[in-house]
């Protein structure tokens, strides 16, 4: 039923001064269908009396009868023409109502139409859609009820405000626009506003677009430019950190030859310390890599082995101050494609930073991912102090930090890293304390990781060219130096 009123309505709607659209077009027809009677009976005057001299006396009935008959002639005349001009009236604004109504169906942009008190009138589909009420739920009720309750008041001054002066122009220009689902979810909207002059009053039309999508974009945007400035800034302090890291591997190397006759200690020391300035040196090279925007060389690694060694090297770094650490392992798990250094920082990361929360307890867990064959899951849970649910959704953005004297980096290149390796990455708060960090990454069991695996040993099948296979010549060279 709303729809057909809806329908009856569009005329009003559409019409600027409120009138139909086959109006114009028949306004003269009374007037001009009289001056055509008049022009048949002057002209009935000026030849009647010739026609009585030509008829037999007494014929007085005659010519009352000649005199009907020619007005009738004259009057199915000009009957016809006006009638099949009606008729095309009348096709003309039905067509022009069908039309309108279908740019009204089926824009892309929720139009909604209210009266001067703010009362909805007319609500096209996408309107429906984009707020999640049927057009029953909205006719009738108030504009406001499709905004959050803290805005509703200050809209209604607005409102109020261009019923005094309306004029065609975007809303709430500089502001903020939010709207609010019949579910109670809010969304970022842009509004422009045009007012029409109807039967009914003075009306508002406005037009609504969703730009969630676009702001998401814009986000994106910025935090492309983010992570670009980031990237730069790494491969600078990469670059820097390779000359000292070298100087300090080949000074340990010296160390550890057995000329200088070290004690066992010292030696285990020793290779402590190689092999955390070893790790440096890959890390270094891995922020070059993601500073450049190109991954580094993948090969299929055991996850299972590449947590242990990150437990390993955690367990050094903290010197007796990290929590105990459990783990559960799947050990026939296939292999994952990836570079196990990596892959080894976003273990120590989650490590170190249940350390800080105070976890007492981390729980490491691999297991096949849940309906995906083809992939596996890593479950890092520790017993910490939680996340705090205004920090949840900002945990992977790049400088943000919980932690007095926290980067904000660990969180974020984690993310980047397994994203490069074809998986993700959430954060789960527990029902007490604690978080639970998943990881799910392809095995090689998954069609497009085999297919990047195949290509990989394709190229590395292939003959190397004269420079290639220089490289490596040159760099033993610098090494012997």
């Amino acid at each position: 039923m709303s729809r057909l009123m809806a329908h009856q309505s569009a005329a009003n709607t559409i019409a600027p001064n409120g009138a139909a659209p086959s109006v114009p077009v028949i306004r003269g027809h009374p007037a001009r269908i009289t001056l055509y009677y008049m022009i048949g009976g002057l002209i009935w005057v000026v030849i009647s009396d010739r026609v009585l001299s030509l008829m037999p006396a007494h014929s007085y009935a005659l010519n009352r009868l000649m005199f009907v008959a020619v007005n009738a002639l004259l009057l199915y005349l000009v009957a016809r023409r006006y009638t099949k001009t009606l008729r095309l009236s009348h096709a003309a604004g039905l067509e022009a109502v069908v039309r309108s109504r279908g740019y009204f169906e089926s824009s892309v942009e929720g139009i909604i139409t209210a009266d001067s008190d703010g009362m909805i009138r007319q609500v096209n589909p996408r309107a429906e859609e984009m707020f999640g009420y049927s057009e029953l739920d909205l006719i009738g009720n108030k504009i406001e009820m499709l905004l959050p309750n803290r805005l509703r008041e200050r809209h209604e001054a607005h409102r109020d405000g261009f019923a005094a002066g309306p004029e065609s122009r975007r809303m709430g220009s500089g502001l903020e626009i939010v709207g609010r689902r019949k579910d109670g979810s809010e969304f970022p909207a842009e509004v422009s506003l045009n007012a029409i002059s109807t039967r009914r009053g003075n009306q508002v039309v406005a037009f609504i677009s969703d730009i969630t999508e676009r702001r998401a974009m814009e986000r994106e945007a910025r935090r492309n430019e983010t992570l670009n400035a980031l990237g730069a800034v790494a491969a600078g302090i990469a670059h820097e950190l390779n000359n000292p890291l070298a100087v300090m591997e080949s000074r340990i190397e010296l160390m550890l030859t057995p000329e200088k006759g070290l004690a066992a200690e010292t030696r285990d020391d020793l290779m402590v310390l190689l092999r955390n300035v070893v790790r440096a040196s890959r890390i270094s090279q891995n922020m070059l890599s993601l500073a450049r925007q190109r991954p580094g060389a993948k090969h299929p690694i055991d996850m299972n082995a590449v947590i242990e060694d990150a437990i390993q090297i955690a367990g050094a770094e903290e010197r007796g101050s990290s929590p105990r650490i459990e783990t559960h392992f799947d050990r026939s798990l296939l292999p994952v494609l990836g570079d196990a250094t990596s892959l080894q920082q976003v273990i120590i990361n989650l490590a170190m930073n249940a350390r800080d929360a105070g976890a007492r307890t981390v729980r490491i867990e691999t297991a096949v991912a849940p309906e995906r064959a083809t992939h596996m899951r890593v479950a890092v849970s520790d017993d910490g102090a939680g996340i705090a649910s205004d920090a949840a959704a900002k945990l992977f953005e790049p400088f943000f930090t919980t932690k007095p004297r926290g980067t904000g980096l660990g969180l974020w290149l984690s993310q980047r890293i397994i994203r490069e390796h074809g998986g993700t990455i959430a954060a789960h708060a527990a029902p007490v304390n604690g978080t639970t960090f998943v990881i799910t990454l392809p095995t090689i069991g998954d069609p497009q990781t085999a297919a990047a695996l195949s290509a990989a040993r394709s190229d590395l099948s292939m003959p190397r060219s004269a420079t290639d296979q220089a490289a490596p010549l040159s760099a033993k060279k610098r090494d012997s130096q």
